[in-house]
């Protein structure tokens, strides 16, 4: 047996004799810096439950009461939400009509709200970026105007409704882009996913860059005199040779930001800690921005023979992980928080009643 691996079996059989349940939290460690903060993604509440993992009748205490109130009761001071452009298909409906309702609900408990605009009609990631269904066709000057015109309304309905994001995210994992082929750009040395050929990276960029600042205008001018913080997210965490790549460019183009957001995921072999620590410590060197940690979550892993995999996969080798990650994170530069990704898929015990890693912050000095 490693150290490593030893360690690990000792801080969860250290953590499997805590009590399953705890009155309170241990509010983040500030060391006078920013406030930091502990969020989850949670966009799947109110829409049908993912294929496989229908939602449990949330309890703490043997009362009754659902994910958003445990999670705050326990120190989870913000919620992330994601809109498609409407209609919706091939995905959960979270249309703008229905996220404003539980932006809502975000807003009236006092919690952060970060809006995660997708730019599509379907899921956006690293490996799909489709233009919506109703904007395709459009030149590229139509393009950027439809998305200006997109994020305003957006963000003036949810200004309007009295659910302001704090934040907002223009893009979600666009790594290569958003908006394909329009706003496509290729990874160098990866052949997975690239735009058409003949490829023109001046050309590609410059089409992304233009594609977001028409985004950013757009926010700026629906929230008017109440800016959020602007945040571009990539999936590359422990990837800092990708990092500086992709915001070299937005640094070039002199594309308004506040907030470098990355994902990571070590089951989908998103690097070690040690990695996210050194992309963190070098963005903060360089671009001088702040950093969260947007996308997290530590499930059985979809890489085999993965070294990023450090922790058991079970209830407590979730907590040892998140725990982990929140102390990297909050010590490095500029480290602003962590949110964890549909939290309801694998956070719950299965009789609904919270498991170890809603905990998180009670347990961040073992």
């Amino acid at each position: 047996m490693s150290r490593r691996t030893a360690a690990v079996v000792a801080a969860c059989a250290l953590l499997g004799a805590m009590p399953a349940s705890v009155h309170g939290h241990t509010p983040a460690p500030n060391r006078g810096r920013r406030r930091f903060y502990l969020g989850a993604d949670i966009s799947f509440l109110d829409v049908p439950a993912p294929p496989g993992h229908p939602r449990p009748g949330y309890r703490e205490h043997g009362a009754p009461s659902d994910e958003m109130s445990i999670l705050e009761r326990h120190g989870w001071t913000a919620f992330r939400l994601r809109v498609f452009v409407s209609p919706v298909r091939q995905a959960p409906d979270n249309s703008l009509a229905n996220t404003i309702q539980l932006a809502r609900r975000i807003k009236a408990t006092g919690a952060l709200l970060l809006l995660d605009i997708h730019y599509s009609d379907t899921w956006a990631d690293p490996q799909h970026q489709e233009i919506p269904v109703a904007w395709r066709g459009l030149s590229l000057p139509a393009l950027e105007n439809q998305v200006e015109t997109y994020s305003r309304n957006t963000i003036r309905a949810l200004k309007d409704a009295g659910a302001m994001p704090d934040w907002v995210q223009v893009g979600n994992e666009i790594t290569r882009g958003m908006l394909w082929p329009v706003g496509q750009v290729a990874i160098p040395g990866s052949d997975q996913y690239l735009p058409p050929t003949p490829y023109d990276s001046v050309a590609q960029w410059a089409h992304l860059t233009g594609l977001l600042e028409a985004g950013i205008r757009g926010v700026r001018e629906g929230a008017g005199s109440t800016p959020p913080r602007i945040a571009i997210h990539i999936d590359r965490g422990g990837d800092w040779a990708t990092t500086k790549w992709f915001f070299d460019h937005l640094e070039a183009a002199h594309v308004p930001y506040d907030i470098i957001a990355e994902s990571f995921y070590p089951p989908w072999k998103h690097g070690t800690l040690a990695q996210l620590r050194l992309t963190m410590h070098r963005s903060a060197e360089r671009f001088h921005k702040d950093f969260l940690v947007a996308e997290t979550g530590y499930g059985p892993s979809h890489v085999p023979y993965n070294p990023d995999m450090q922790w058991p996969i079970t209830p407590n080798g979730r907590l040892a992980f998140m725990v982990d990650l929140v102390n990297t994170v909050e010590r490095a530069p500029r480290g602003i928080g962590v949110m964890y990704w549909a939290p309801e898929t694998d956070l719950w015990n299965a009789d609904g009643t919270p498991g170890p890693a809603v905990f998180t912050l009670d347990h961040l000095g073992h």
